[in-house]
């Protein structure tokens, strides 16, 4: 099964500590579940093997490239904010404010097509 993270947290910076900053604060924590849940109900009416799940790493790109993720969802605001290390940018869906608060699944199933076509 492929794994798809979402991450709401920007990565670890000197002088910011994890969880603090960045990703829309507590409109990001409140509306995570939701949209998760949203974009997994509709890959579950695909014959993809796919499982979107929260970031439980703190924004750690080694522990996720470690885990094997195949994407990652970024929460709105965290473009600039979460160090990517060598993961490929192709592999990031960068959500905007209005995709991911109207639960808009488009850009991720997008993404998982490609995926599924390379």
């Amino acid at each position: 099964m492929k794994k798809i993270i979402f991450i709401s947290m920007p990565s670890p910076t000197l002088m910011r500590a994890p969880g603090f900053g960045g990703g829309g604060g507590l409109f990001t924590h409140f509306r995570e579940g939701e949209y998760i849940h949203a974009v997994q109900k509709e890959i579950d009416k695909t014959p993809l093997n796919w499982q979107f799940t929260s970031d439980t790493t703190e924004s750690n790109i080694e522990e996720l490239m470690e885990s094997g993720v195949e994407l990652l969802v970024l929460a709105p605001g965290l473009r600039f904010m979460f160090y990517r290390k060598n993961f490929d940018k192709q592999r990031i869906v960068f959500l905007t404010t209005m995709e991911f608060m109207s639960n808009d699944v488009r850009p991720v199933m997008r993404k998982i097509r490609e995926r599924e076509d390379e």
